[in-house]
């Protein structure tokens, strides 16, 4: 039998959740991909908050509606020449007296590779499996929790709302290239049409899906050698050893997040 046994409700282990949260911090990441013909590079940052602990027997720990914080920042690179068509200037030819015929230069337009920044931020919420760990790591116990598997991101309305951004940067770096005038709607429409809501819900889950996979929660650590101070004097404080530390969800009145602990002075 355990000789010190403390125990944590879900009003409790909501709170050691929250904190775990805050210890964990804002993550980052950068990298680059293909979106479709193009290329982009990007870095994203990504915190958590929030979300209902519900304990299930005997050792998950299920966070409904947590929140993920992200942080976006993309750099689309594209060339230009892939989407519009070709814009060559009219010959002209005249015939000139005693020389000939003579006509101007075919003259082609070649239009320019652009890059076009876009940042977005937002939230979004998941729900998620979370096993218990426990494990001694120097000095200290550390009671953990590890997701289960990979939480589904709904990545839909965000990728919308990013490719509404890529379209209004896309027409203001158009917009002052010469001759572009007439081709400005068909390219930016045709730009945004060829990523697409699907393409990009693919490359956000590349981004954002690596802040959620394997993501770990600290909810408590605990020196293995500990003073306990008396009740009241005389009694002497006296040194005591966690020997093993265990952490259970316990079900009876009401599910309880349980750590048991073994001890020697």
């Amino acid at each position: 039998m355990a000789e010190i046994t403390v125990a944590a409700d879900e009003t409790a282990a909501t709170r050691l959740v929250a904190f775990g949260q805050s210890i964990l911090g804002t993550q980052s990441t950068s990298g680059s991909g293909s979106l479709g013909p193009f290329t982009a590079s990007y870095s994203a940052s990504a915190s958590f908050s929030g979300g209902t602990v519900d304990l299930i027997a005997p050792d998950i720990i299920r966070i409904t509606n947590g929140t993920l914080n992200y942080a976006l920042n993309f750099t689309f690179s594209l060339d230009l020449n892939q989407i519009l068509p070709n814009f060559c200037l009219p010959r002209v030819c005249i015939n000139i007296p005693f020389i000939g015929r003579v006509c101007t230069p075919r003259i082609c337009i070649s239009w320019p590779t652009i890059s076009v920044p876009v940042s977005h931020s937002g939230t979004i919420l998941f729900t998620a499996d979370f096993r218990l760990n426990t494990r001694l790591s120097g000095p200290d116990w550390i009671i953990e929790i590890i997701v289960v598997g990979v939480p589904f991101l709904q990545l839909g309305p965000v990728a919308v709302a990013i490719l509404s951004a890529i379209g209004i940067a896309l027409a203001a770096v158009v917009v002052g290239i010469p001759f572009i005038g007439p081709f400005l709607a068909g390219a930016v429409i045709a730009i945004t049409a060829l990523i697409g809501i699907a393409g990009l819900t693919g490359f956000l889950g590349t981004i954002l899906t690596p802040f959620v996979s394997g993501l770990t929660f600290q909810l408590y650590r605990q020196p293995r050698l500990f003073v306990v101070i008396p009740a009241a004097p005389p009694d002497a404080a006296v040194d005591i050893l966690i020997d093993s530390l265990t952490a259970s969800v316990v079900s009876s009145d009401e599910d309880e997040l349980v750590l048991e602990a073994d001890i020697s002075p």
